[in-house]
């Protein structure tokens, strides 16, 4: 069968399920095929539908998929472990099986294939979850032992285990990724693996520490005939992936770093959590359906809206801080900053690290009690003119100071301390920071106190959320360590890294972090009131790293700074489009974000060294017949252009190095 007359019969078979309505930008119905202008965009075609549904028809099933799926991805069992030392794709078709529905939703379904050895009785469950209107399939493991005695060894648990293959004769593989928030020059900038031609193609590898500490968990396979997979992992702790090319096939494998475990009777571990997504014909369409989809499915709502990024205060940053005014801060220097930054437009009012009873500095942890010394009346003299004003008050934890979470005694302890100041303190804000490794003794065990903890954090988490609704919530791990699918659910932004105020860095992280998250994701705080330094935080969260009170601030600047963000941030979460390369040296950089339906966009140029005061940029994403009304923010110009006009190119001038333009536009009244 060849591949395009399977397609129509995959589409003929109809695998649709569940209509999904969404606040914001509102869900689509798949389409036969993209235009040229949306080639690159969110939209999702019904083939892309058509494949991810066949897959997961011949994963429930257990049949074998039509041809044309098979040219290029295995329907096999996504996942991999050892068991009593022998291969799980070795046995596992031989244990019992079923397949048991768990809960559908607007925009999804799930159910839970289940493996169980009727020996043992050691039970494997994957919870599958299948999205309506994206080509995407979501899953998580859990082992569980059913026994009366302890299981055998169970080992290298890879959640993902996925095979591809090319049929281009002398074609190569490309993996595109991303850095880690690991506080460096180049955090988060885009990375790319190509493959090497001929039988050993060579292993990539990603991640080997917590999180997003090496890598961002998220990277785009792309194989050599116009066609790949997005993967997202979800796990706050170690993992490690490799992809590995033999000739013209790909095993690509993610996991936690290190399992090798034995279960007690009734006991039962999970494993990260897998996200695909397919795509064809442009490598950034799959980019942007994965935002798409995560920005309607994933991310934590904001005062009851879809990632709605707010003007924070972090009071580290104040009194000219680099992240570093913590215990010096106190009630006496917080409290008259309420009223600036009310004026100001800030949404948000942080309190970071060193506001409880420490030792000499705020790394001498004693317990979470709030230091009379330094906040003698508590928090109600910063917090009460907050909530007069509207203005979320929130407190910085490193929760896991504590003690490991697989203890419920620290999770219970912990969660007093959140409904206690929610109640007397006003909190309405919750910053997450510190992490932990808990290695297991018994080795035996490896990976057992690992798992056990992050499911104990993740719990906390959840009851936060739970006993108290709409709390913002923001994440940070020594800056970015911690993105991942699990953290993104649960905090509505995250630090991008602890390197702060390197404006030509936080360019290049918001460049390659909005290749993998909405914008409006990581948070970057800024000290800067100019146009160039403070818009290169306009593609993440804003942070105000500003101490207003000095007699020299420049006070209705800033103001105007937080009024353009506020004015662009919706657009944040629309389809993205690099405009130039990424890299520090690069002379301009800049990037573009169009909301199709609301036909408008934004587009952020920096000049850094260029000697060259003129650029001109193609606009993508927009109708060619169409007409646009421009309004450049720096030279206060006007202009009225075609879409495709706007894609021959776009001249855009900025007369200083550096220096930035943002041009805004929205369709033109008829």
């Amino acid at each position: 069968m060849s591949m395009k007359c399977g397609r129509q019969r995959a589409i003929c078979i109809g695998i649709m399920v569940l209509v999904g309505a969404y606040v914001g930008f509102a869900a689509e119905e798949p389409v036969p095929v993209l235009s040229d202008y949306q080639a690159e965009s969110g939209m999702v075609t019904t083939g892309e539908m058509a494949l991810a549904g066949e897959w997961v028809a011949a994963l429930r099933s257990r049949t074998r998929p039509t041809e044309w799926l098979e040219e290029w991805l295995s329907a096999s069992v996504p996942f991999a472990f050892t068991y009593a030392g022998k291969d799980s794709g070795s046995f596992l078709y031989t244990w019992e099986f079923e397949v048991k529905p768990v809960a559908a939703a607007e925009g999804w379904e799930s159910k839970r294939l289940c493996w169980t050895d009727p020996r043992t009785k050691l039970r494997v469950e994957c919870e599958l979850k299948q999205y309506s209107k994206f080509p995407a399939v979501e899953w998580v493991l859990t082992f569980a032992n059913q026994g009366a005695q302890d299981t055998a060894v169970i080992e290298n648990v890879q959640a993902l285990s996925l095979s591809l293959r090319h049929q281009k004769e002398g074609g190569a593989y490309t993996v595109h990724g991303a850095e880690g928030g690991r506080s460096l020059p180049d955090d988060v900038m885009p990375l790319t693996w190509h493959s090497a031609k001929g039988a050993d193609g060579g292993t990539f590898v990603l991640g080997g520490s917590t999180s997003s500490n090496q890598h961002l968990p998220f990277w785009n396979i792309e194989t050599p005939e116009n066609r790949g997979v997005m993967v997202g992992v979800g796990w706050t702790g170690f993992w490690q992936a490799q992809m590995t090319v033999t000739g013209n096939q790909m095993l690509a494998q993610a996991g936690m770093k290190a399992t090798h475990f034995i279960l007690h009777p009734n006991e039962q571990v999970r494993s990260p959590r897998i996200l695909l997504v397919f795509w064809e014909g442009q490598r950034l369409h799959g980019h942007n359906m994965l935002r798409q989809l995560l920005h309607r499915h994933y991310l934590h709502p904001v005062q009851g809206e879809l990632q709605k990024p707010l003007v924070s205060v972090n009071t580290c940053f104040t009194y000219h801080g680099r992240g570093g005014y913590l215990t010096e801060a106190t009630e006496k220097t917080l409290v008259p900053l309420v009223e600036p930054f009310t004026k100001l437009g800030a949404e948000a009012y942080v309190i970071d690290a060193g506001w409880y009873q420490t030792g000499a500095n705020w790394t001498e942890w004693k317990s979470f009690e709030i230091s009379r010394e330094r906040y003698p009346n508590g928090f109600r003299p910063i917090s009460e003119p907050l909530a007069k004003a509207g203005i979320p008050f929130g407190l910085w934890f490193a929760n896991e100071w504590m003690g490991p979470f697989f203890n419920p005694d620290n999770r219970a302890a912990f969660l007093a301390y959140i409904d206690r100041y929610a109640q007397e303190e006003l909190m309405s804000m919750y910053r997450q920071d510190g992490g932990a490794h808990y290695p297991d003794a018994d080795s035996n065990r490896v990976g057992i106190n690992e798992i056990k903890h992050y499911e104990g954090l993740y719990e906390v988490w959840d009851q936060i959320i739970q006993r108290h609704p709409g709390i913002i919530m923001e994440g940070c791990s020594g800056g970015g360590r911690r993105i991942d699918l699990e953290t993104i659910q649960r905090f509505s932004w995250i630090q991008k890294s602890d390197r702060w105020f390197d404006t030509e860095s936080d360019q290049c992280s918001v460049y390659g972090g909005n290749l993998y998250l909405p914008g409006g994701v990581l948070n970057l705080p800024t000290q800067a009131t100019d146009d160039y330094g403070c818009w290169s935080s306009f593609a993440g969260q804003l942070c105000l790293a500003w101490h207003p009170l000095d007699d020299d601030f420049p006070m209705e600047k800033a103001r105007r700074q937080v009024e353009l963000y506020k004015q662009i941030r919706h657009l944040l979460c629309g389809d993205y489009y690099p405009i130039t390369q990424c890299s520090l040296e690069e002379p301009w950089i800049g990037f573009q974000f169009h909301r199709r339906d609301l036909n408008e966009g934004v587009v952020m140029l920096f000049r850094r060294r260029s000697p060259y005061s003129a650029m001109d940029v193609s606009l993508r994403g927009l109708n060619p017949q169409s007409r646009y009304q421009l309004d450049f923010n720096a030279s206060g110009r006007r202009e009225v252009l075609t879409g495709k006009e706007l894609k021959n190119g776009l001249g855009i001038r900025i007369p200083e190095a550096p220096g930035a333009e943002m041009v805004t536009y929205q369709k033109a009244a008829p």
